[in-house]
């Protein structure tokens, strides 16, 4: 006679504890974060204004440098758990180079950060870290170091450390 039809509490048990040991991931990672949401609306930053050469009255003219887009992507959705929707800019402004979050919406998830990768296929691979993911919602930039070549750069990812995902990802062109 099997132990299940000897102990039926027991195999119960095990069924229980089965049941919610699958349950604690699911709730932590697919129904927390869903709650978890952020905004933030940033401005483009702006460039500075330089002194030109002089108008005819004498004062020098401001000029303001322009902004360039220099690479864009768009966030794509990785699973039913893990996506994002919006527009991403590597944009220069002036001297300086920022990436650019525009109307984005980002799953929400623990412990996400912002990757510059050299890989087009989400995962992270040779990446420069530009920081914890400022909101899952909204606009929002993050400057880039003067140092990178942004000829390596050829995505963004949005990738979630404690559990070790790509929440979302955009191939830059």
């Amino acid at each position: 006679m099997g132990i299940a039809r000897r102990h039926p509490w027991l195999s119960a048990l095990v069924a229980v504890a089965i049941g919610a040991a699958a349950t604690v991931p699911i709730v932590a990672y697919i129904i927390l974060p869903q709650f978890v949401r952020s905004t933030l609306v940033e401005d483009l930053p702006v460039p500075s204004v330089s002194a030109a050469p002089s108008t005819t009255s004498g004062a020098p003219a401001p000029t303001t440098p322009a902004v360039d887009t220099l690479l864009k992507g768009e966030l794509v959705r990785v699973s039913v758990a893990d996506y994002g929707s919006g527009i991403v800019r590597i944009v220069r402004v002036g001297d300086d180079r920022f990436l650019r979050f525009e109307d984005v919406d980002i799953a929400g998830a623990p412990d996400m950060y912002v990757y510059l990768s050299d890989r087009t296929d989400g995962k992270p691979g040779t990446f420069v870290d530009l920081g914890k993911l400022k909101a899952t919602n909204g606009s929002f930039n993050y400057r880039i170091p003067a140092s990178l070549d942004l000829g390596a750069v050829k995505s963004v990812v949005v990738w979630c450390r404690q559990f070790t995902v790509t929440v979302t990802y955009a191939a830059l062109r």
